[in-house]
């Protein structure tokens, strides 16, 4: 595995874990991840890295900004996917929300259905868990540097 797909894994892997325990991801993390994202592509591709670095992260930005202001998602969320727009591009950033959101929404379904054989056991079931998006986007990003969630 190449250093950078290192280096992408890692952060999104901390920030889904961080996410899930502290339900927020730190700021500091978000910031190393786009620098070395920029680092990485401008390293390897010059000015033209940088530069697709750069619209990877704001493509995220552009994607996810909706869903953000509607409250469906957390900023966290949104930055960690522009994380992954700085590494692997704008198409890289589409195909991780794209394949992010569809591993979120099956995650979903099975923390509902946990609830509910929980509830027709008997057991208390509590408030609801909100479930982050960081999570689905560490397994898509994952799945996409291995080259099996690429969709187009």
């Amino acid at each position: 595995m190449e250093v950078a797909t290192t280096v992408l894994v890692l952060h999104v892997g901390l920030a889904a874990v961080w996410d899930l325990a502290h339900r927020r991801i730190p700021n500091w993390l978000v910031v190393s991840g786009l620098l070395f994202g920029l680092a990485f592509q401008a390293q390897s591709g010059g000015l033209v890295g940088l530069g697709l670095s750069t619209l990877g992260a704001l493509a995220a930005l552009a994607a996810l900004i909706a869903p953000f202001a509607m409250r469906w998602m957390g900023g966290g969320d949104v930055k960690i996917a522009m994380v992954c727009g700085a590494f692997l591009g704008w198409s890289g950033a589409l195909h991780v929300i794209l394949v992010g959101t569809v591993i979120h929404g099956l995650l979903g379904i099975a923390v509902l259905f946990n609830r509910m054989v929980k509830r027709s056991m008997g057991r208390a079931t509590g408030p609801p868990a909100t479930l982050p998006h960081a999570l689905g986007f560490a397994i898509s990003t994952v799945l996409y540097t291995v080259g099996i969630g690429r969709l187009f």
